[in-house]
This record gives structure tokens, C-alpha cells and sequence, in this order.
């Protein structure tokens, strides 16, 4: 019994290890007929200004993407853990970026807040706080911003076909919609909304990850979320979740689960 302790102990700390130096990059091939051009989108969401510059920017050199969303919770509530944000959006000064706020950022006071606001909009990255660009004549992006009372705990789902599109405004359903939402809890409402590719995080894979189970805990204090990792598929709708590249604040560390990069190539049919 004590043996097999001590290999449980061994095996624990190193998957820690593990998950603390490897980035995993995850690929997904999307097809669709209303694509008017072929684009590659790398998805990064929270960092949580944790000091990972330098790996996701060897990735970002290999992988040479098109744009580069920011899905959220890339900073920490305080101004002072915002560093590592900045410096990663200066290293990509020849990219385009797009970054859509998380509950992180929404937890901010308003002091820090709104200077938080105003060195990013120092910067070329791209806020879309529910904004929606034109990627190319036929995909539209959608910056998608619940506000902080959406993060409901104990998995009370707070949103709904209407708020969403009071939120956006109206969908365009003759174009490709991709919306960035933070919070992939909330899956049915962007099904309801006709959203036809939704990119999220926020769950951080469940935090440790049970190998053939998934991840063990969401941020609202559930176990074992619905929705925690990969792709799910509904009607039309497809939902992309990462999970993230950072640690959480309460765990800071990550088990069985490395940080991701996702890898999104959008390819005409």
C-alpha cells in the first residue's frame, strides 16, 4: 500500500511539472461554404498575466496565423498583473489581434479598470466589447461581453437568446458568425442565437483533468463540467473551448492539464 502511495505521489507532482512546460497546441479544420477565403486563427485565452511570453511566441512564429483572438480573462483583476498582457501584445505588434474581456477583467475596480481600458487602447490590439468586424466579405467576428453578473455561481445559467443579441445586435445569418464568449457554460444560448462558431475558455479544462473523464471542477463550482475542453456541436452551431493558458488564482497550478494554444484553420469547401 505504501509503495503504490508513493508512485500515486510521483505520478501527481509529475504531471505538474509536466503541465507547468508544455504548451499543447490543439487543430481544428473547419469547411463551410459560405467561406470566401482561407484564414488561420490562433485563440488564446486566459493567461492570467502568468510569464509564458516566450513559448507562445515561438508557437505564434511557427504557426504564422492570420489573427490572433484574445478570448478573455488575459489579465488578473489588479492593474499590477497586467504586465505580461502588454508585453505579449508589444511582441506582437506585426499581428492582428482581437481581444474580447472576461470575468477577470470585469472584476476589476474602476480605477483599474479604466486604466487598464486606456493602455490597451494605446496599443493595436482590437477590443471588441459586443462589437462585431468583418473578417473578410463573408465572416463576421463578434466580440460577445456578458458583464460580470453573468458569471453566475453553482452553474445558474444567467443569459438568453434575447440578452445575447440585445448585446450584438442583430445576426447577420447570410454570413459565417464567429463570436468570441468567454463563458462556454452558456453553450444553449448561442445555439439559440444562431451563432455559427463560438470560441471560449474560462473553465481551464476543469482545472486538474481526470485522463478518459475530462476536466474535475469549473469556476462556478461544479464538478466534472459539461463543458470543459474540444469542440462540441449543436444545429449549427459549433463551440471551440480552450482551456487557457494561465492558472487559477484559488489552484495555481494544473494537473493532468497542460496549457493550450488553439489552432483554427477556416477553409473555403
Amino acid at each position: 500500500m505504501k509503495n503504490i502511495v508513493i508512485i500515486l505521489i510521483i505520478i501527481f507532482l509529475v504531471s505538474i511539472i509536466y503541465s507547468h512546460f508544455v504548451l499543447d497546441k490543439t487543430r481544428y479544420i473547419l469547411k463551410n461554404k459560405r467561406f470566401d477565403k482561407n484564414m488561420k486563427v490562433l485563440f488564446l485565452s486566459d493567461l492570467h498575466n502568468r510569464n509564458i511570453v516566450k513559448k507562445i511566441l515561438e508557437i505564434v512564429d511557427i504557426e504564422n496565423p492570420d489573427i490572433i483572438i484574445f478570448g478573455g480573462d488575459m489579465s488578473n483583476e489588479r492593474i499590477k498583473e497586467t504586465d505580461k498582457v502588454f508585453k505579449l501584445i508589444d511582441k506582437l505588434k506585426n499581428k492582428t489581434i482581437y481581444y474580447t474581456f472576461g470575468n477577470h477583467e470585469e472584476m476589476m475596480n474602476n480605477k483599474d479598470y479604466k486604466l487598464y481600458l486606456n493602455k490597451l487602447n494605446k496599443t493595436h490590439a482590437k477590443i471588441l466589447n459586443n462589437e462585431t468586424i468583418k473578417l473578410s466579405q463573408n465572416i463576421n467576428l463578434i466580440g460577445f461581453n456578458s458583464g460580470i453578473k453573468a458569471y453566475f455561481k453553482f452553474h445558474k445559467l444567467g443569459l438568453s437568446k434575447k440578452i445575447i443579441l440585445n448585446s450584438i445586435n442583430k445576426i447577420d445569418d447570410k454570413k459565417y458568425n464567429i463570436m468570441i464568449a468567454h463563458n462556454p457554460l452558456e453553450f444553449s444560448s448561442y445555439v439559440d442565437s444562431n451563432i455559427d462558431l463560438v470560441l471560449s475558455g474560462h473553465v481551464h479544462g476543469g482545472l486538474a483533468r481526470i485522463p478518459l473523464i475530462g476536466g474535475i471542477l469549473s469556476p462556478d463550482y461544479t464538478f466534472f463540467p459539461k463543458y470543459d475542453s474540444g469542440m462540441y456541436i449543436k444545429k449549427r452551431t459549433r463551440m471551440i473551448v480552450s482551456r487557457g493558458i494561465g492558472y487559477s488564482k484559488r489552484i495555481p497550478f494544473r494537473i493532468f492539464n497542460p496549457g493550450e494554444i488553439v489552432i483554427i484553420s477556416l477553409m473555403k469547401d
